[in-house]
Protein backbone atom coordinates (compact mmCIF):
# COMPACT_ATOMS: atom_id res chain seq x y z
CA UNK A 1 0.00 0.00 0.00
CA UNK A 2 1.49 3.58 -1.08
CA UNK A 3 2.40 5.73 1.58
CA UNK A 4 1.20 9.52 1.65
CA UNK A 5 2.91 11.95 3.52
CA UNK A 6 0.81 13.55 6.16
CA UNK A 7 1.07 17.39 7.65
CA UNK A 8 2.27 17.56 11.40
CA UNK A 9 3.11 21.01 12.78
CA UNK A 10 4.19 18.93 15.54
CA UNK A 11 6.56 16.71 14.09
CA UNK A 12 8.18 19.42 12.19
CA UNK A 13 8.36 22.15 15.11
CA UNK A 14 9.93 19.66 18.29
CA UNK A 15 12.02 17.88 15.19
CA UNK A 16 13.30 14.78 14.21
CA UNK A 17 15.59 13.93 17.53
CA UNK A 18 17.74 11.63 16.16
CA UNK A 19 19.99 10.53 18.97
CA UNK A 20 17.11 10.34 21.19
CA UNK A 21 15.22 7.76 18.84
CA UNK A 22 18.21 6.57 17.95
CA UNK A 23 18.57 5.06 21.96
CA UNK A 24 15.27 4.22 21.93
CA UNK A 25 14.87 2.49 19.15
CA UNK A 26 18.73 0.43 20.23
CA UNK A 27 17.33 -0.34 23.65
CA UNK A 28 13.40 -1.34 21.67
CA UNK A 29 11.56 -4.91 23.48
CA UNK A 30 9.92 -6.86 20.96
CA UNK A 31 8.22 -8.50 23.74
CA UNK A 32 6.26 -5.18 25.11
CA UNK A 33 3.78 -2.90 23.95
CA UNK A 34 5.21 0.41 21.81
CA UNK A 35 3.58 2.17 24.77
CA UNK A 36 5.77 0.57 27.06
CA UNK A 37 8.81 0.93 24.96
CA UNK A 38 8.26 4.57 24.84
CA UNK A 39 7.50 4.74 28.78
CA UNK A 40 10.66 3.09 29.74
CA UNK A 41 12.84 4.43 26.77
CA UNK A 42 12.05 8.07 27.12
CA UNK A 43 10.48 8.76 30.58
CA UNK A 44 12.78 10.79 32.88
CA UNK A 45 15.31 11.19 30.52
CA UNK A 46 15.09 14.74 29.38
CA UNK A 47 16.15 17.74 31.29
CA UNK A 48 12.55 18.69 31.98
CA UNK A 49 8.99 17.22 32.69
CA UNK A 50 7.66 19.10 30.12
CA UNK A 51 10.04 18.25 27.83
CA UNK A 52 9.86 14.72 28.72
CA UNK A 53 5.74 15.12 27.83
CA UNK A 54 7.12 16.51 24.38
CA UNK A 55 9.25 14.13 23.36
CA UNK A 56 7.22 11.65 23.89
CA UNK A 57 4.46 12.91 22.51
CA UNK A 58 6.35 13.70 19.56
CA UNK A 59 8.30 9.97 19.52
CA UNK A 60 4.82 8.43 19.99
CA UNK A 61 3.29 10.09 16.47
CA UNK A 62 6.17 9.20 14.49
CA UNK A 63 6.25 5.84 15.53
CA UNK A 64 2.15 5.35 15.01
CA UNK A 65 2.57 3.61 11.35
CA UNK A 66 4.89 0.81 13.38
CA UNK A 67 4.83 -1.98 10.82
CA UNK A 68 6.86 0.15 8.37
CA UNK A 69 9.17 2.24 11.34
CA UNK A 70 10.13 -1.59 12.59
CA UNK A 71 12.81 -1.82 10.10
CA UNK A 72 14.60 1.30 11.96
CA UNK A 73 13.76 -0.12 15.11
CA UNK A 74 15.75 -3.24 13.96
CA UNK A 75 18.95 -1.21 12.64
CA UNK A 76 19.60 0.83 15.40
CA UNK A 77 19.01 -2.69 17.88
CA UNK A 78 21.70 -4.48 15.64
CA UNK A 79 23.93 -1.39 15.76
CA UNK A 80 23.67 0.19 12.52
CA UNK A 81 26.23 3.78 13.04
CA UNK A 82 23.70 6.13 14.10
CA UNK A 83 25.10 8.74 11.03
CA UNK A 84 23.68 5.84 8.57
CA UNK A 85 20.67 5.36 10.90
CA UNK A 86 20.09 8.89 10.37
CA UNK A 87 20.11 8.79 6.72
CA UNK A 88 17.53 5.95 7.01
CA UNK A 89 15.58 8.16 9.37
CA UNK A 90 15.89 10.56 6.90
CA UNK A 91 13.95 8.76 4.18
CA UNK A 92 10.93 7.93 6.44
CA UNK A 93 10.87 11.65 7.52
CA UNK A 94 11.18 12.53 4.04
CA UNK A 95 8.28 10.28 2.99
CA UNK A 96 5.64 10.18 5.47
CA UNK A 97 5.66 14.25 7.11
CA UNK A 98 4.27 17.50 5.51
CA UNK A 99 5.48 19.77 4.87
CA UNK A 100 9.40 18.27 5.18
CA UNK A 101 8.22 15.94 2.10
CA UNK A 102 7.28 18.90 -0.30
CA UNK A 103 10.22 20.67 0.72
CA UNK A 104 12.92 18.21 0.56
CA UNK A 105 11.60 15.98 -2.33
CA UNK A 106 10.54 19.57 -4.42
CA UNK A 107 11.79 22.63 -3.13
CA UNK A 108 15.30 21.61 -2.01
CA UNK A 109 15.88 19.04 -4.54
CA UNK A 110 14.79 21.31 -7.33
CA UNK A 111 17.16 24.48 -6.35
CA UNK A 112 20.25 22.77 -5.31
CA UNK A 113 20.27 21.39 -9.20
CA UNK A 114 19.52 24.94 -10.72
CA UNK A 115 22.97 25.15 -8.93
CA UNK A 116 22.01 27.33 -5.79
CA UNK A 117 24.48 27.93 -2.83
CA UNK A 118 22.74 28.38 0.31
CA UNK A 119 19.30 28.17 1.75
CA UNK A 120 17.76 30.58 4.65
CA UNK A 121 14.72 30.45 6.31
CA UNK A 122 13.03 33.20 4.28
CA UNK A 123 13.19 30.94 1.28
CA UNK A 124 10.79 28.51 2.40
CA UNK A 125 7.95 30.66 3.79
CA UNK A 126 6.64 29.99 0.42
CA UNK A 127 6.92 26.49 0.49
CA UNK A 128 4.99 26.29 3.93
CA UNK A 129 2.12 28.28 2.18
CA UNK A 130 2.08 25.98 -0.43
CA UNK A 131 1.80 22.72 1.46
CA UNK A 132 -0.23 24.61 4.17
CA UNK A 133 -2.67 25.34 1.41
CA UNK A 134 -2.98 21.95 0.23
CA UNK A 135 -3.79 20.37 3.04
CA UNK A 136 -6.99 17.81 3.60
CA UNK A 137 -10.26 18.73 5.31
CA UNK A 138 -11.02 22.51 5.97
CA UNK A 139 -8.13 23.00 9.12
CA UNK A 140 -7.50 26.82 10.20
CA UNK A 141 -5.54 28.88 8.17
CA UNK A 142 -1.99 29.15 9.42
CA UNK A 143 -1.00 32.25 11.62
CA UNK A 144 1.87 34.43 10.06
CA UNK A 145 4.41 33.51 13.22
CA UNK A 146 3.63 29.71 12.47
CA UNK A 147 4.48 30.35 8.35
CA UNK A 148 7.50 32.12 9.66
CA UNK A 149 8.33 29.63 13.00
CA UNK A 150 7.37 26.55 10.45
CA UNK A 151 10.08 27.84 7.64
CA UNK A 152 12.82 27.89 10.21
CA UNK A 153 12.05 24.52 11.65
CA UNK A 154 12.15 23.03 7.79
CA UNK A 155 15.77 24.65 7.78
CA UNK A 156 16.84 22.73 11.19
CA UNK A 157 15.47 19.36 10.25
CA UNK A 158 17.15 19.57 7.10
CA UNK A 159 20.28 20.26 8.99
CA UNK A 160 19.02 17.59 11.30
CA UNK A 161 18.95 15.43 9.01
CA UNK A 162 21.82 15.76 6.61
CA UNK A 163 20.60 17.90 3.31
CA UNK A 164 22.09 20.68 4.55
CA UNK A 165 25.29 22.08 6.64
CA UNK A 166 27.09 25.49 8.29
CA UNK A 167 25.82 27.56 11.07
CA UNK A 168 24.17 30.97 11.18
CA UNK A 169 21.49 32.20 8.78
CA UNK A 170 22.30 30.75 5.55
CA UNK A 171 22.96 27.06 4.91
CA UNK A 172 25.36 25.26 2.12
CA UNK A 173 23.61 22.10 0.54
CA UNK A 174 25.71 19.18 1.99
CA UNK A 175 27.32 16.25 -0.43
CA UNK A 176 25.33 12.97 0.61
CA UNK A 177 27.56 9.77 0.64
CA UNK A 178 25.93 6.71 1.86
CA UNK A 179 26.88 3.15 2.01
CA UNK A 180 25.78 0.67 -0.02
CA UNK A 181 24.03 -1.16 3.08
CA UNK A 182 22.12 2.16 3.19
CA UNK A 183 21.30 2.28 -0.46
CA UNK A 184 20.01 -1.20 -0.19
CA UNK A 185 18.26 0.14 2.62
CA UNK A 186 16.43 2.52 0.61
CA UNK A 187 15.77 0.22 -2.33
CA UNK A 188 14.03 -2.08 0.60
CA UNK A 189 12.12 0.66 2.08
CA UNK A 190 11.13 2.54 -1.22
CA UNK A 191 9.74 -0.23 -2.23
CA UNK A 192 7.32 -0.98 0.79
CA UNK A 193 6.13 2.72 0.94
CA UNK A 194 5.74 2.71 -3.03
CA UNK A 195 3.76 -0.37 -2.63
CA UNK A 196 5.45 -2.50 -5.09
CA UNK A 197 9.41 -2.83 -6.22
CA UNK A 198 8.52 -1.75 -9.83
CA UNK A 199 8.27 1.63 -8.68
CA UNK A 200 11.71 1.71 -6.72
CA UNK A 201 13.72 2.80 -9.63
CA UNK A 202 11.22 5.88 -10.67
CA UNK A 203 10.05 7.05 -6.83
CA UNK A 204 11.34 10.51 -6.16
CA UNK A 205 12.08 9.45 -2.82
CA UNK A 206 15.21 9.01 -4.23
CA UNK A 207 15.46 12.68 -4.06
CA UNK A 208 16.28 12.78 -0.13
CA UNK A 209 19.36 11.41 -1.07
CA UNK A 210 19.65 14.04 -3.79
CA UNK A 211 19.48 11.65 -6.47
CA UNK A 212 17.84 11.96 -9.77
CA UNK A 213 16.99 9.67 -12.04
CA UNK A 214 19.91 9.34 -14.23
CA UNK A 215 22.17 8.63 -10.41
CA UNK A 216 19.27 6.09 -9.40
CA UNK A 217 19.97 4.15 -12.37
CA UNK A 218 24.06 4.27 -11.87
CA UNK A 219 23.09 2.90 -8.12
CA UNK A 220 20.95 0.48 -9.00
CA UNK A 221 23.78 -0.94 -11.54
CA UNK A 222 26.90 -0.84 -8.80
CA UNK A 223 24.43 -2.68 -5.96
CA UNK A 224 23.71 -5.09 -9.42
CA UNK A 225 27.07 -5.64 -10.12
CA UNK A 226 28.12 -5.61 -6.47
CA UNK A 227 25.17 -8.60 -6.18
CA UNK A 228 23.48 -6.91 -3.95
CA UNK A 229 19.89 -6.54 -5.82
CA UNK A 230 19.22 -7.66 -9.27
CA UNK A 231 18.69 -4.99 -12.01
CA UNK A 232 17.71 -5.46 -15.36
CA UNK A 233 17.28 -2.98 -17.60
CA UNK A 234 16.55 -3.33 -21.79
CA UNK A 235 15.66 0.11 -23.12
CA UNK A 236 12.44 1.21 -21.64
CA UNK A 237 11.88 -2.15 -19.71
CA UNK A 238 13.68 -2.30 -15.99
CA UNK A 239 13.06 -4.96 -13.31
CA UNK A 240 14.48 -5.00 -9.80
CA UNK A 241 14.63 -7.73 -7.53
CA UNK A 242 15.41 -7.49 -3.84
CA UNK A 243 17.40 -9.40 -1.57
CA UNK A 244 14.33 -9.21 1.08
CA UNK A 245 10.85 -9.44 0.83
CA UNK A 246 10.36 -6.00 3.23
CA UNK A 247 12.77 -3.82 4.63
CA UNK A 248 12.01 -5.42 8.21
CA UNK A 249 13.74 -8.46 6.21
CA UNK A 250 16.65 -6.89 4.77
CA UNK A 251 17.29 -5.10 8.17
CA UNK A 252 17.52 -8.42 10.27
CA UNK A 253 19.93 -9.67 7.18
CA UNK A 254 22.31 -6.66 6.73
CA UNK A 255 26.17 -7.75 8.42
CA UNK A 256 26.34 -4.66 10.62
Amino acid sequence: MKVKPEWSQRLLRKGVLVQETYKLFSDWDFTASPEENLERGLRGRQATEGWDEEVLATVRRRVRDFDLIKSLIVLAQRGMPVSDWRDCLRLWVGATEEPFHTFATGWLFDERAKGRVTVRSEDLVSVVDDVAGRRAGSPAPISAYSRIRAARDLLKTAVDLGLLEGGGPARSFSTVAMSDDVLVFYAQLIADLEGEPSRVPTSKLWRLAYLAPHDVQLTLLHLHQFRRLDYQAAGSLVQVSLPASSAEQFAMQVPL
